[in-house]
């Protein structure tokens, strides 16, 4: 039945997404700065989407049945997340940490509708998660099974994003001190930490067995 593939790629959606990312990070700090933050959310959905639909047609699960195409891709994320924590325990240390005070000038904004396009379509993470794992489940499936499949993860990931845009939101008030900001990137930066960690360790248990 097409509800219960429905179903199955909503919850799958839902447990993948729910893992936070640099998007995710990117669209708490909007929200709880108080700034526009439905744009990023939208180019975050769009980006699952597009990704989703690539893995099922068949991208998926190329890369799956590549070891080193995969092993690549798990290295690559592991070093832009490290990367991305970086950046923000630097803003930390450096007392650079956005404030809800900052700019909100029609360029800044740009800005970050530019960050939120390469974080959604340029992050090895993301890829990991949307067209390896996503794809190539869904490409396993009968033609039949594909489309409420796929729709059920894309509504996952836009479910998830706008949960997190409105949640965050009720947490602006909490955020007009700069020392907020400075423990909310200090606290990026260990939660990029330990994802990257988990992806090279994952990807070590793989070689070892």
């Amino acid at each position: 039945m097409p509800g219960a593939w429905f179903i199955e790629g909503l919850l799958l959606g839902v447990g993948l997404f729910a893992a936070p990312g640099p998007k995710d990070t990117l669209v708490i700090r909007q929200g709880v700065g108080a700034r526009p933050v439905w744009g990023v959310v939208a180019i975050c959905v769009l980006a699952d989407a597009v990704l989703i639909a690539v893995g099922i047609a068949g991208i998926g699960v190329l890369l799956g049945h590549s070891p080193r195409a995969e092993s690549a891709l798990v290295v690559a994320g592991a070093v832009y997340l490290a990367w991305f924590g970086a950046q923000r325990l630097r803003a930390s240390l450096h007392n650079a940490s956005e404030s809800a005070q900052g700019d909100s000038t029609a360029a800044s904004q740009r800005g970050v509708l530019k960050t939120a396009v390469l974080l959604g379509f340029a992050n090895p993470y993301a890829w990991l998660d949307t067209v390896v794992l996503i794809g190539s489940i869904g490409a396993s499936k009968p033609a039949a099974q594909q489309v409420p499949f796929a729709a059920g993860t894309m509504l996952a990931s836009l479910l998830w994003f706008v949960a997190l845009a409105w949640g965050s939101r009720r947490l602006a008030g909490l955020f007009k001190s700069a020392r907020a900001w400075r423990l909310l990137d200090a606290a990026i930066a260990l939660l990029m930490a330990y994802l990257a960690f988990q992806l090279l360790a994952g990807a070590w248990r793989g070689i070892a067995m």
